[in-house]
């Protein structure tokens, strides 16, 4: 039932929020993600075509047990520990 993800290779570390989302909003297959959390967990941007019934930009977390809408804590917002990966 879960699937299994590639470890993405990290190209910045000890970054704020603002600097991740930067890279992610900008990068088709970027993404972000802090130490503490689990290796394969990961966050992205999706943006949707006009096939999707969502029809504005949002954040996913994608990891071994699937991808679902992220919802952001304020201690993941004011963390300087993001790092970003392609």
């Amino acid at each position: 039932m879960y699937g299994t993800l590639k470890k993405e290779k990290s190209v910045g570390d000890d970054l704020d929020f603002g600097q991740a989302f930067e890279h992610v909003r900008s990068c088709e297959n970027g993404g972000m993600r802090l130490e503490r959390w689990e290796d394969d967990v990961l966050i992205k941007c999706q943006f949707p075509d006009e096939n999707n019934k969502m029809t504005a930009p949002y954040l996913y977390a994608e990891s071994r047990f699937g991808k679902v809408p992220w919802k952001e804590t304020n201690i993941e917002l004011f963390s300087k520990k993001w790092t970003i990966t392609e």
